[in-house]
C-alpha cells in the first residue's frame, strides 16, 4: 500500500511539472503580455502579439503619445500602467477567433471597459481589434 502511494504522489508531482510545458497562452494571457509591453514601451513586442496591418494604428497612437512625454513623465506613466489591472468579464468564443470584454482598473479606481477581438494563427493568439466598450 505504501508503495502505491508513493507512486501515486510522484505521478501527481510530475505530472504538474511538466502540464505547465503542454499548455499554451491562450487569448486572456496574450491580451495581458500585449498591455505589460505596452506599459514597458515595447512596442515591437506588442506588435509581435497582433495582426500588424489591423492594429497598426492602434500601437502608432501609443507610441506617439509615449515619444512625445518627457522622459520623467514617461517614467510615471509606465508606473502607473504598470500597476493597472485587467479583468476579462466575458470571452465569446467563435471558431478561431475570440472576442474579449475586458476592464481595465487603475488603482485609484478609475476603469475603462474594452473589447478585444483575437484570432489564433499558428498556433498563438494574434490581436486583431481592441475597441472601447459602448
Amino acid at each position: 500500500m505504501r508503495k502505491v502511494l508513493i507512486l501515486v504522489a510522484v505521478a501527481v508531482i510530475t505530472g504538474g511539472c511538466f502540464q505547465g510545458n503542454r499548455s499554451e497562452a491562450g487569448p486572456k494571457e496574450a491580451l495581458e503580455i500585449y498591455y505589460r509591453h505596452l506599459c514597458k514601451g515595447d512596442f515591437a513586442g506588442a506588435a509581435s502579439l497582433c495582426d500588424t496591418l489591423s492594429m497598426a494604428e492602434h500601437i502608432a497612437a501609443f507610441r506617439s503619445a509615449w515619444e512625445e512625454a518627457d522622459s520623467s513623465v514617461a517614467a510615471v506613466a509606465s508606473d502607473i500602467l504598470s500597476e493597472m489591472s485587467l479583468n476579462v468579464t466575458d470571452e465569446i468564443k467563435n471558431g478561431q477567433k475570440r472576442t474579449l470584454f475586458y476592464e481595465l482598473t487603475a488603482t485609484d479606481g478609475q476603469s475603462k471597459e474594452k473589447v478585444a477581438t483575437l484570432r489564433k494563427e499558428e498556433g498563438a493568439w494574434k490581436i486583431e481589434e481592441i475597441t472601447d466598450r459602448h
